[in-house]
This record gives C-alpha cells, sequence and structure tokens, in this order.
C-alpha cells in the first residue's frame, strides 16, 4: 500500500500506533524473517528489529505496536512507522551503491517531490547556516560521519540500506545558507516515494534535536 505522507497532515496522522491497517497487512504478507532480513534489520521472538537514524524500533506485528528499544515509553511518530512498515513490506535487500542523488533524481520524484510534498531544506539550512560544526555533531550522535562536499557535508545511516546524505552551505554576507538532502541511488528498492519523503522529514526532525 502507498499513502501520501505529508508533514503537516491534521493531528489524527501524528503517531505510529495511528497507522492504518493495510500498512501493517502488507507487511504480514511477506515471511517475517525474509522480511527482516531484506530490510538489514532482525526478527526475533515474533519481533521485529530495525535500525532506523541511529536508533533501533521494535515493531510487534501481532499487537501492531512500534517501540524504541532504547525509550519503550516514547511514542513514534506516524513517519517513522511509515518509513518502518513500507521497508518491512518492500524492501528486496540490495546493497547501498554509494552513489548520492537527489530525490528528485529518482525514478518519479520530479513530479512527486513539490507542493505538500516540497524536501524540507528550509529547516536544514535555518538550523544549521551558521553552525555546521552543529550538523556534523548531531550527524555523529545519529552514527552519521563527515564526508567531503559543499562547505559541510554528512552521511547519516537512514535504513541499513538506505544511507542518506546533507550537504550545508553556509550563510555568509552575500548569500543566505543552502541545504541539499541527498539519498543512495536505489533508495527505491526499499521504499516508495511516500516513504523516502517520510525518511528525509524524520531525518530533519532528529538532526534539529539540540539534545
Amino acid at each position: 500500500m502507498s499513502l501520501p505522507v505529508d508533514a503537516n497532515r491534521d493531528e489524527l496522522f501524528r503517531w505510529a500506533d495511528q497507522l492504518p491497517s493495510p500498512l501493517w497487512d502488507d507487511v504480514a504478507a511477506r515471511p517475517s524473517a525474509h522480511a527482516a532480513a531484506m530490510v538489514g534489520g532482525r526478527w526475533e521472538a515474533g519481533v521485529f528489529k530495525v535500525p532506523l537514524l541511529g536508533l533501533t524500533y521494535l515493531l510487534n506485528p501481532r499487537l501492531r505496536t512500534i517501540h524504541r528499544a532504547d525509550e519503550p515509553d516514547h511514542r513514534v511518530s506516524y513517519q517513522s512507522g511509515v518509513v518502518l512498515l513500507t521497508a518491512l513490506a518492500k524492501s528486496t535487500g540490495v546493497p547501498p551503491s554509494g552513489r548520492m542523488v537527489t530525490p528528485l533524481e529518482l525514478q518519479g520524484g520530479t513530479l512527486f517531490f513539490t507542493g505538500a510534498h516540497s524536501l524540507p531544506l528550509e529547516p536544514l539550512a535555518r538550523r544549521f547556516g551558521n553552525a555546521p560544526e552543529a550538523l556534523v555533531r548531531r550527524a555523529e550522535q545519529m552514527g552519521g560521519e563527515p564526508i567531503d562536499g559543499a562547505d559541510c557535508a554528512v552521511r547519516i545511516p537512514g535504513l541499513p540500506f538506505v544511507p542518506l546524505y546533507v550537504l550545508l552551505w553556509t550563510a555568509d554576507e552575500e548569500f543566505g545558507a543552502r541545504a541539499v538532502i541527498g539519498i543512495d541511488d536505489r533508495a527505491l528498492f526499499h521504499l516508495d516515494l511516500a516513504g523516502v519523503f517520510a525518511l528525509t522529514n524524520v531525518m530533519v526532525g532528529h538532526l534539529a534535536q539540540t539534545h
């Protein structure tokens, strides 16, 4: 099932415990151990264990619940749930190529990533445009690392087979700050475009955290 995902959806779609049943049904249609292996996670004692942006999530398909392994009481966001369930239902286990593209360069991306699905670039530029060292620090806290590129660039583990990238050009006297989000060019072997959009939003939300 492919669902549109909008960062500005109303309160009804804020949390993972409000995900629609068809997303869980798609996961249930695959052998669980196979689904876990294809996404780079594990299937143990009836629970999926899937890394996402430096954290491990526990998904119980029988109870249809999603929790963070480090903070079981932390309420998981709707968009994080979309990423996790979409990957478990769709991922083919293809390893990343290491070649970065922008989401717009993915098949169908030019039309998809417009309007309500525009990538969250402005929040990145606003948050880190005068503080590139803070971007590197947050990326490292999420299991990422600095790489060559732009004025500041980082690679961040999105899903195990879907690395993400942030390229930042800092503000100066003439120009404002500018950010670009990149993703491995094989991302669509693991997510649909709505899942990619959700993943970028979740990444930016995690980067913007100050703790």
